[in-house]
């Protein structure tokens, strides 16, 4: 404190400061989320190499048991499960807003809010946790190697318990009788109009459509230093919008694809019916399935390792 009694904060990097900001001063995500398949993009070079000292079943070992113990993942997990309750909760309004405001153009209000409402999810919830929200999304990561196993399981957890618990909320904000009328917000089924079999083979091929924009867009660790922190989770929401947008009311009684597990399940508890809910959630199981094995077929790596098995 100087003679005039002010105090003088020192901040991390100086507004006074010049010289562009180095690698030591450079403002990135807490370490928590520092992962490879977070929506939080580190700014430095990705400098992740699978080391040939290990064995196969080392890395599976690594794979499986790393992060139990880690108090972040935990921490982290409990982000995902606030995240999702708030996510589910908002869905649910605005697509009730959507259906009483008697416009036609339903669907390009739904493909517009879901662009909005993801990305600012995700630029709020990356930074501590990567920012999925979406169990699909988590389950995605784990297949392809970008998240580990504790991680993942953690995640899907906290995700799942968020989604119940704002079904509930749903549910006790609007009351039995007016949740009945619009089936707890969205993600219900007249099998008059779509089979059973329709509608999985929808979510199926939407959830992989989904998941193959969102990994190239957001994903890829190489677009972090293409696209920078803040382009990725608005691509990743532009993806949602898109695909939802090609799938409103194809048919009476089939609002269209869910594409969020957790989403379609907190509606489910809203409404307190569970009937098809094997679709909402074994059909995006199967478009990460399909997503996976593209992706381990042609890892982002695999120029790379070209380039270096021509250069020796």
């Amino acid at each position: 404190m100087g003679a005039t009694g002010n105090f003088k904060i020192t901040l991390p990097i100086s507004e006074e400061s010049e010289s562009p900001p180095t690698e030591e001063t450079q403002l990135i995500p807490a370490s928590c989320a520092q992962f490879p398949g977070s929506f939080a993009p580190d700014l430095r070079k990705d400098k992740r190499r699978v080391s040939k000292r290990s064995g196969f079943s080392d890395r599976i070992y690594i794979f499986f048991t790393d992060g139990w113990g880690d108090v972040t993942v935990w921490k982290s997990s409990f982000i995902e499960f606030v995240g999702t309750t708030c996510l589910c909760y908002l869905s649910a309004f605005i697509s009730i807003a959507i259906r009483n405001s008697d416009n036609t153009q339903i669907a390009a209000y739904v493909g517009v809010t879901n662009i909005f409402l993801l990305t600012l999810f995700i630029c709020a919830l990356a930074p501590a946790s990567g920012g999925h929200m979406n169990p699909i999304i988590t389950f995605a990561t784990v297949i392809t190697g970008l998240t580990g196993f504790p991680r993942g399981i953690l995640y899907m957890i906290g995700q799942t318990t968020g989604a119940a618990l704002a079904g509930g909320l749903i549910r006790g904000s609007l009351g039995e009788q007016r949740t009945l009328i619009y089936n707890g917000g969205g993600c219900f089924l007249e099998t008059t109009s779509v089979s059973e079999g329709q509608a999985y083979l929808i979510e199926s091929i939407l959830s992989c459509i989904m998941l193959i924009l969102s990994f190239g867009t957001a994903l890829d660790p190489r677009q972090a230093q293409l696209f920078g922190p803040r382009l990725g989770p608005f691509m990743v929401g532009c993806t949602l919008g898109l695909v939802s947008f090609s799938s409103i009311n194809l048919a009476p009684g089939y609002p269209g694809a869910g594409l969020n597990p957790a989403r379609c399940f907190a509606f489910a508890v809203a409404r307190g019916n569970f009937a098809y809910q094997w679709i909402w959630w074994f059909g995006p199981v199967t478009g990460a399935i399909i997503q996976s094995s593209v992706y381990h077929f042609a890892p982002p790596y695999h120029r790379e390792r070209m380039d270096r098995k021509h250069s020796t």
